[in-house]
Order: C-alpha cells, then sequence, then structure tokens
C-alpha cells in the first residue's frame, strides 16, 4: 500500500513539473515574440517618424530593413546562449533571454523620433533592435531543448505545440495591443505617442515569465550530465565537428518554417493593407483574429503528431503552404475583406502542422551536450534567411516586378527546400518521437532513442 501510494505521489509530483516547466516555456516565447513583433506591426506608423522622406515604399522598407537588423543578432545570441544553457543549464539560459528582451523593449518605448533627434533616433532604433535580437537567439532553443527533455516519450509533440503557441500568442498578443491602441487613439495620437503604449504593455508580461522561469528546475537530462562532468567544454565547437549535417537539417526545415510563418505573422496584414487597399484597423484586427485560431490549433497539430509522427505532419503542412500560397494571395485583393480573410486563414492552416512537427524534431537531432547550440545556431541562421526577412522579400519583389503576387514563389521555393530537406532525414517516426538512424546511433544520446 505504501509503495502504490509513494509512486502515485512520485508520478502526480513528475506530472506538474512537467506542467510547470512547458508553462514557464510557453510564457517566455509570449514575451519574446510579443516584444520581438510590436514593431512589425507599426511598421508603416513608426517609418515615417524614424525614416522621413518623400516616398513612402522606401521608407517603409527601411523601416522593415530595421525589423529585419535584429535578426542578423540572432546567430550570435544562439551561439551564446546555447554556450550557456549546455554548459551551465537550460533554466539560466531561459531566465537571461527573457531578462535581456525586456530591456530592449524599454529601450524601443523611450527612443527619440528623428524629429527630435535627428540621425541619432534611427542608430538607437537600430541598437535596440539588435538587443532584442541576440536576447530571441537563445530564446527559441532554449524553450524547445526545455520541453524536448522534461515532458514524457509520448507527448513530446504536444508538449512542443504549447511552445508553438507561446510564439504565436506573442504575435497575436502584440496585433490586439497595437489593434486596440490605434482604435482608441487618433492618427496623430498614434504617431505623437500611442505607438510607445504597445512596448510598454510588454513590462507586465516580462514579471510574470520571470516568476514563472524562477519556480521550474533544471531538466533531469542536465542535471545528470553535470553530475556525470558530462558537459561540452565549448559546445560551439563540438557541434560543428560531430553535428554539421543535423546544422543544415535544422536549416533546411527552419527556411521553410520561418518564411511560411512570418509570412502569416507579419507580412499579410502589410499586404492587405498596401496592395488591398483595405483599412488598417479593420486589417490588424482581422491579422489577430486569426492568429489566435492559429495559435489554438497548435495542441491539435500537437496530437497529430504525437498519433503520426513529426515527418507526415510536416510534410503535410508544407505541401498544402507551398500549394496554397498562390490562389491564396490571389483573393486578398479586390474581393472584400471577408473573402481577404478567409483566404488568409486557409493558407494559415499550415503554419500550426509545420511549426509543432518540427519543434521536438529539431532536438531529437542532437545529443544532449549540444541540444541547445544545435537548435539554436541552425534556426537561427534559417531565420536570418526567411523570418526576419520576409516581410522586406515580399515588399521588395512587389516593388519590382509590379505583381502582387510574386511572394507566392517564394513562398513556394521556400516550401520546396522545406521538403528536400525533410526526406533528407532518414528516420522513421513513432507517435511523433524520431528513432535515430544507424548512422545517427553513433553520435547521438541514448536518451533521443525510442
Amino acid at each position: 500500500m505504501f509503495v502504490a501510494t509513494h509512486t502515485n505521489s512520485t508520478s502526480r509530483t513528475l506530472e506538474q513539473t512537467r506542467r510547470r516547466g512547458v508553462l514557464a516555456a510557453a510564457v517566455g516565447t509570449i514575451v519574446e515574440y510579443y516584444d520581438l513583433t510590436v514593431y512589425a506591426y507599426l511598421a508603416v506608423v513608426v517609418s515615417p517618424l524614424f525614416f522621413p522622406g518623400n516616398d513612402p515604399t522606401a521608407a517603409l522598407l527601411a523601416s522593415l530593413a530595421v525589423f529585419a537588423s535584429a535578426y542578423l543578432m540572432r546567430p550570435i545570441g544562439g551561439i551564446f546562449f546555447g554556450r550557456l544553457g549546455d554548459r551551465h543549464g537550460r533554466k539560466r539560459a531561459l531566465l537571461v533571454s527573457v531578462l535581456l528582451m525586456g530591456v530592449g523593449s524599454l529601450l524601443m518605448a523611450c527612443l527619440p523620433t528623428y524629429a527630435s533627434a535627428g540621425i541619432v533616433a534611427p542608430i538607437l532604433l537600430v541598437l535596440a533592435r539588435l538587443v532584442q535580437g541576440f536576447s530571441a537567439g537563445g530564446e527559441l532553443g532554449g524553450a524547445l531543448t526545455y520541453v524536448y527533455e522534461t515532458v514524457g516519450e509520448k507527448r513530446k509533440g504536444l508538449g512542443a505545440s504549447f511552445v508553438a503557441l507561446g510564439s504565436n500568442g506573442g504575435f497575436a498578443l502584440a496585433a490586439i495591443a497595437v489593434g486596440t491602441v490605434s482604435a482608441l487613439t487618433t492618427e496623430p495620437q498614434m504617431t505623437s505617442w500611442g505607438w510607445r503604449i504597445p512596448f510598454l504593455l510588454g513590462v507586465p508580461l516580462l514579471l510574470f515569465c520571470l516568476w514563472t522561469r524562477t519556480r521550474i528546475e533544471d531538466t533531469a537530462q542536465f542535471e545528470n550530465a553535470a553530475a556525470k562532468d558530462d558537459l561540452a567544454k565549448s559546445p560551439f565547437t563540438e557541434l560543428i565537428r560531430t553535428h554539421p549535417k543535423q546544422v543544415l537539417q535544422v536549416f533546411g526545415l527552419g527556411v521553410a518554417q520561418n518564411a511560411t510563418g512570418y509570412m502569416v505573422l507579419t507580412y499579410i496584414g502589410i499586404h492587405l493593407v498596401r496592395q488591398g487597399g483595405f483599412d488598417r484597423t479593420a486589417v490588424t484586427w482581422t491579422t489577430a483574429l486569426i492568429i489566435v485560431l492559429i495559435a489554438l490549433l497548435m495542441p491539435v497539430a500537437g496530437l497529430l503528431v504525437d498519433r503520426f509522427g513529426s515527418v507526415p505532419v510536416a510534410a503535410a503542412g508544407l505541401i498544402g503552404s507551398g500549394i496554397l500560397a498562390y490562389p491564396a494571395m490571389s483573393l486578398m485583393g479586390g474581393h472584400g475583406l471577408v473573402v481577404a480573410g478567409v483566404a488568409f486563414f486557409l493558407f494559415a492552416l499550415g503554419t500550426p502542422l509545420i511549426q509543432v512537427a518540427t519543434a521536438p524534431l529539431f532536438p531529437s537531432l542532437f545529443n544532449s551536450r549540444v541540444r541547445l547550440t544545435g537548435v539554436a545556431l541552425g534556426f537561427n541562421l534559417a531565420t536570418i534567411a526567411t523570418g526576419g526577412t520576409a516581410a522586406y522579400i515580399a515588399t521588395w519583389l512587389i516593388d519590382r516586378t509590379g505583381s502582387a503576387l510574386s511572394p507566392a514563389y517564394f513562398l513556394a521555393g521556400s516550401c520546396l527546400i522545406g521538403l528536400l530537406t525533410l526526406f533528407s532525414i532518414r528516420t522513421a517516426t513513432y507517435g511523433g518521437v524520431r528513432r535515430e538512424s544507424a548512422s545517427h546511433a553513433e553520435i547521438a544520446a541514448p536518451q533521443n532513442v525510442r
């Protein structure tokens, strides 16, 4: 009787620890992606404040280039936080990354405009974005690694789905915050001081995130490795020596994931305003609604991954997104906002499949000694290529070709890269968990094998 009671108590404690860890990881990604994305939703408002001129397209491109500049810091941040997490613990990396993001957001809220500070204003804007980008470089890799090492073997897809829900929830909250402020202020008020409020609203989220993350323990895998002194002295060097193929695989899948995700999360709203001619506030709320719906579908995608495996679910998402890109964008102009919104939603349905399927797949490619570094480096390099640059590339393509549908080819090409990479991962998936092939088993830790 005592043994049974003790076993049940231990099981409940373990389950509570897992839930607390998943919550802390998910809340952190909400904060990170809220702070990182508010700027994107304010790009149309902010661009003339920091880049004045007679050409609105040039000002918008300059503003989007600043948005993309944050992503240049992400691989550097990934290496830094990868070393911190692989050497000193997943928990420490998660705490430091969210603190730095909060600092960057406060800087954004207090920036002077070009009218008051001249050329200093865009310089400070870039510096604040670089701080945010450096911080973001460690967040997703740390969160995915922590959840992967915390949840049970049969729930890696569902557990990882909450990290994806958190990141998309951050985008949704950013859109809601900007939409609310935009609705409650006049255009002169918005350009004068209203644009600062969404940045300041991230402070309460930051405090809540810090509270949740201080209450978690480090993962058992890391603590066991630390107790055995089985930690990489130089995670980055060891990663490049032992896992170069896996870094490239994360990069290839990340190219497709970022292209599809960021087009949905940051560009389509701009497209509906500039190419569709719809009201900015209405588009902001439409975007927020669609992102909320997509975020809510993340756990459903997690259950699919646990049932059918990462590879088939990711393939379905990539094929669907690649095929739907052109027809969906063709319906986003000249047919009314309702039709445009439905087309937007249908195209966005591939996003949860791709994001959630790759979430447990990425960390499964690496052993625990270099896992955080590997996921962060590969994914952040992909984010530079097609994530932070997605809105810029789409805007540039339309400006150069004169076709409002040209971004669809960028999306289709990115999905093709993802599919080719997916097929290069020679695995069998059972219940969403990766089973190593013989070639990978030689370099992977036993805990990755199921």
